[in-house]
């Protein structure tokens, strides 16, 4: 049996993605200017087998790195230069990260559109938001912490098992932060820099039958940079290890 299990804050298990008929009509296209420390929303008409729905969407500067812990079962990304072309593949929802070749980061929340409306057909991101009161929070931090590691280096980092020339290091101590019959999650590290504090979380399946598929993808706090999984498929009496590194 194949189970979904998505990161909230009971880590609860939901069920798995569904398909729906789509047809490419009502695309509609705009222009955003984001604030730093903002989300910009995306409303994705969801394809399937017979009908491919695109949403595009085009940076003011080169697309450098595309950050993503989604099932590729459930979106497909790609990108050239300064577009990114997302195709939605079943009913699911989450943030998507972009970082581009001036060191911007972009997040973007993926979410399906109604079957029959309005959806993002082409969405241009303009430069120049200034900051909300959260962002010019977060400026005020890297203005005081200097350069140091950004949050791409920090998640590698703790997958490899380094640690960042800025950073400090201290245990978990395996906390337990959920368990039931079948799973448990349990604290292992802490990542310390200036700016972020990055997580290890071990997630144990304890089941002799069911695989657990892990959705990262929605996994929500203010706070919340970027998030990764060692595997998104977990299988009985195997763990895997999600990372999660978020603003201090």
């Amino acid at each position: 049996m194949f189970r979904m299990l998505s990161l909230g804050a009971t880590l609860a298990l939901l069920p798995l993605a569904w398909g729906d008929e789509q047809d490419a009509k009502d695309g509609t296209t705009r222009s955003v200017t984001p604030r730093d420390g903002e989300t910009i929303p995306l409303q994705v008409r969801v394809s399937d087998a017979s009908t491919n729905v695109l949403t595009v969407v085009t940076f003011p500067d080169p697309i450098q790195h595309v950050v993503s812990s989604w099932n590729p079962k459930d979106l497909s990304v790609e990108h050239e230069t300064t577009k990114l072309f997302i195709k939605l593949l079943a009913k699911v929802e989450g943030h998507l990260d972009v970082v581009t070749s001036v060191g911007k980061h972009y997040r973007l929340y993926v979410a399906p559109a109604p079957a029959t409306g309005r959806y993002d057909s082409h969405v241009t991101v303009k430069s120049g938001g200034g900051t909300t009161e959260e962002g010019e929070r977060k400026e005020g931090r890297r203005s005081h912490a200097g350069p140091g590691t950004g949050p791409i280096e920090l998640i590698k980092a703790m997958r490899l098992g380094q640690i960042p020339p800025d950073a400090t290091v201290r245990s978990g101590k395996k906390e337990v932060l959920f368990a039931s019959d079948g799973l448990e999650a349990r604290f292992l590290w802490v990542f310390e820099t200036g700016r972020y504090r990055g997580y290890v979380v071990e997630l144990s399946n304890k089941s002799a039958d069911d695989a657990y598929y892990v959705d990262v993808s929605r996994f929500r706090a203010d706070n919340l940079v970027l998030i990764g999984a060692r595997e998104v498929v977990v299988r009985p009496q195997t763990s895997t290890r999600v990372y999660l590194v978020l603003w201090k």
